[in-house]
């Protein structure tokens, strides 16, 4: 069941769409100082690589294409794509619900 909402601030939407005007949403590890691992969702720009296209399901939202990881499009949380950056650095991340249903205010992922 493809049940994940998406949502593109409108910066990073226009940032991807005068970059290719696609993004890969997919998760993956990160480690704990203490031990345990968790899976986060990450956003590249552009398409997954031909190989791993199986694994994606396209969605498109406000004109963007997004290629969401299989495991993440059968989720039930929106995962809001953002941008950040300084001068000529950005940096494209994910905010997704805490366990309660609620974003998580400032947590880039």
């Amino acid at each position: 069941m493809d049940s994940a909402g998406v949502r593109i601030d409108p910066r990073a939407r226009r940032w991807l769409a005068g970059h290719g005007g696609a993004v890969t949403l997919r998760s993956a590890p990160r480690h704990g100082c203490c031990g345990g691992t968790a899976r986060l969702p990450v956003a590249e720009p552009g398409p997954p690589a031909a190989a791993d296209a199986d694994a994606y399901r396209l969605k498109t939202v406000d004109g963007i294409h997004v290629y969401l990881a299989a495991p993440l499009a059968e989720g039930v949380q929106t995962l809001t794509v953002r941008l950040e950056g300084l001068l000529g650095w950005h940096r494209l991340f994910v905010e997704a619900p805490d366990a309660g249903g609620q974003p998580a205010d400032g947590q880039s992922m």
